[in-house]
């Protein structure tokens, strides 16, 4: 079962140094590197969507083929309520995983089933992949975030109850 993160962006950027001392449009395209190069969404087989309030100001925005990430300007609603519709509109909210430190999303979509996973958790995904990539096999030793590890026993439990 592949999971969807929904990544809250403007919230993500705030939360991480490296990110929020850019200038808005390069916070923004640096967010989208970071996740297309590091992949703390797991699986590349994860679907990712990025939501930021407002609408797309830059000349070029990168599309979604280039990029493989769902991004999202909400325009005149805000990312906080575009988040909780989606969940809401979802058939599988257990496939749902939404990164952000605002309590009142945290709170709202975990009370539909969806999963939450904090911006710092998120972020030390991102570093323990650019970890395990650097190390040599001898040293590797990848650990799971709760989410990964819920997927992959979930996955297991498929093929061993067939």
């Amino acid at each position: 079962m592949s999971l969807h993160y929904i990544i809250d962006g403007y919230n993500l950027i705030k939360q991480t140094p490296s990110l929020e001392k850019r200038s808005l449009k390069d916070s923004r395209l640096s967010l989208v590197r970071l996740i297309k190069e590091k992949r703390p969404q797991g699986s590349k087989n994860n679907e990712v969507t990025i939501v930021f309030d407002g609408k797309a100001d830059l000349p070029y925005w990168p599309k979604e083929k280039e990029i493989d990430i769902n991004i999202v300007f909400t325009k005149n609603n805000t990312a906080d309520d575009w988040i909780k519709n989606a969940v809401e509109r979802t058939d599988g909210p257990r496939r749902i995983v939404v990164v952000s430190d605002d309590k009142q999303i945290r709170f709202y979509v975990r009370s539909l089933g969806a999963k939450v996973l904090g911006v710092k958790e998120f972020i030390k995904a991102a570093e323990r992949s650019k970890r395990a990539k650097d190390a040599e096999p001898s040293d590797s030793k990848i650990e799971l975030s709760s989410v990964e590890a819920e997927r992959i026993t979930e996955e297991l439990r498929k093929i061993w109850l067939k």
